[in-house]
């Protein structure tokens, strides 16, 4: 009897052991599985359109106009559609990231006959931002996408340091003077950081600031603050979001050729796609 209970007891810790190592197996099998498919790149491209209003001094060679118009103002003053584009790519590797923004507005504005003197202000102003970022704390990009359907994820905070390249180009018509051109290009380093704060599930607060310029390339100053409220989907089995809000930006340059010292700041709204 002794001897089929030590036989019996044997058989049943043969089989634990093949249990657990069965399991063991399987556990590291899927381990394996999930660090072999994951993927620790992430991408991410936005589309948005921006509503600035205006207002500052735009200089072309001794001439000089000045604006303070906001962005309906602005629409009942042009003599053509507003032309604009504006977009952001950012690439994510772990907790690295490289970020390319560009924005481009040309405005074609018509005579002003207000007690002024000004025949027409045309004007096209560029800015491409680009630079590398840190994730502070927060999920890595990558671990977002892979979670996107979870009712809630980390929030993040981030920082950037990168340049910011500005192309300006004004033309300025006076009666009696005649009409002056001219168009430049500046760079100049920028530093800042964002912060995405989920406050409800698939709901977030963005914000977005950044400074620059310090007297780089004829670049006085320059800096951008982005503020908005964003809701996290998907749209067609891409993750996505969809955000509004306001957003400012300040260029301050000056060259003997063409200068600008302005403000553009108005509401907004994006659409984002992450992969």
């Amino acid at each position: 009897m002794i001897v089929k209970h030590r036989v019996s007891s044997f058989f049943k810790l043969l089989a634990l052991a093949a249990a657990l190592a069965t399991a063991s197996s399987v556990h590291g099998a899927e381990t394996t599985e999930v660090d072999a498919t994951h993927d620790p790149w992430a991408f991410n491209l936005t589309l948005y359109m921006w509503f600035p209003g205006l207002n500052g001094d735009f200089s072309a060679g001794p001439l000089n106009e000045s604006l303070d118009l906001s962005f309906i103002d602005i629409a009942g003053k042009l003599r053509s559609f507003p032309v604009a584009f504006n977009g952001h790519l950012e690439a994510h590797y772990e907790r690295l990231g490289f970020y390319l923004d560009g924005n481009y507005l040309g405005l074609d504005f018509e005579p002003r006959f207000d007690g002024g003197i000004a025949k027409g202000l045309s004007t096209e102003l560029g800015v491409m931002d680009y630079g590398v970022s840190y994730r502070l704390f927060g999920s890595a990009a990558s671990e977002r996408v892979a979670h996107w359907e979870e009712k809630s994820t980390s929030n993040t905070l981030d920082i950037y340091a990168g340049g910011r390249t500005i192309w300006l180009g004004n033309q300025l018509e006076f009666s009696g003077i005649g009409s002056f051109s001219g168009s430049s290009s500046f760079t100049a380093p920028v530093i800042g950081g964002r912060i995405i704060a989920e406050f409800l599930p698939k709901w977030f607060l963005l914000m977005d600031g950044n400074a620059g310029g310090f007297g780089v390339d004829n670049v006085i100053f320059t800096g951008s603050a982005l503020g908005a409220v964003g809701y996290r989907s998907t749209l067609f089995g891409v993750p996505s979001t969809v955000q509004a809000g306001y957003k400012a930006l300040i260029v301050n340059v000056d060259k003997p050729i063409v200068a600008a010292d302005v403000t553009l700041h108005g509401p907004f709204i994006g659409l984002t796609g992450y992969w």
